[in-house]
């Protein structure tokens, strides 16, 4: 046996390793056994962001079950873009189109709950400002102590921004049975304008999901269609091999 026939199949194992881990590196992420309903995690997340979203208006006691449903919307859509999209670049395009909806469809939905409540149930109280409370955080938050001039000895805390200032005078809807907080005035009649957002948000939210969902799914039956292709051009019939006398 000749030192280039012993050194063959080392070369050739290293040759195989090498094709494994190019493979192992360019790999997607497993396919899921049921792509049809992975993908019902889109709808299913445009509907639980809201309602999350919307728990979140009823009081600090419904807190928890708001975050438990977003987060499950949340969590369930990305994993059906991880899952479904076959490309790292088409991943990275729909979570980056996905983003901003993902945050403001919660936040849209409170507020139009709560401009909801107040509208139906809610009564205006004219008041001045006696405190104004800044909160420092990742963001400065305003909140403005209010009384109430129809009704001497009571107030609210109600949030506000950087041009409140102490002794303004203000409009404040308030709840009378407390199922929401109260608002300005002029916020509590804004729920139109956060509902037409928040339908907007939601939409596109859906559009993108379902779109990059549907890309994904088109490139994997294009993989799969290449893969099973013949080679081109069809190689010719390989004689048969006389065996090897040093191998026995």
């Amino acid at each position: 046996m000749t030192r280039s026939e012993t050194s063959a199949p080392g070369r050739g194992r290293r040759r195989g390793r090498g094709k494994r881990r190019g493979r192992g590196t360019e790999a997607d992420p497993p396919w899921p056994r049921r792509p049809l309903l992975t993908a019902l995690w889109i709808p299913a997340a445009a509907v639980l962001l809201p309602i999350g979203g919307a728990l979140g208006a009823f009081g600090p006691w419904l807190l928890v079950p708001s975050l438990v449903v977003v987060i499950t919307g949340l969590v369930g859509l990305l994993y059906a873009l991880l899952s479904l999209c076959r490309s790292a670049a088409l991943r990275l395009v729909a979570i980056a189109l996905v983003l901003s909806p993902l945050i403001g469809v919660p936040l849209l939905a409170m507020n139009t709950a709560q401009a909801a409540v107040l509208g139906l149930r809610g009564v205006a109280h004219p008041g001045t400002v006696t405190g104004v409370r800044v909160s420092h955080g990742k963001t400065t938050s305003y909140s403005c102590a209010v009384r109430y001039e129809d009704d001497p000895g009571h107030g609210s805390s109600v949030t506000c921004g950087a041009g409140d200032t102490v002794g303004e005078h203000v409009s404040v809807t308030e709840d009378p049975g407390g199922l929401v907080g109260p608002e300005f005035t002029g916020a509590a009649t804004g729920g139109r304008f956060d509902l037409s957002l928040l339908g907007l948000s939601d939409a596109s939210l859906l559009a993108v999901a379902g779109t990059a969902a549907g890309l994904g799914a088109l490139l994997r039956l294009l993989r799969t269609r290449a893969a099973a292709r013949p080679p081109w051009p069809p190689q010719p019939p390989q004689p048969p091999q006389p065996p090897n006398p040093v191998a026995r």
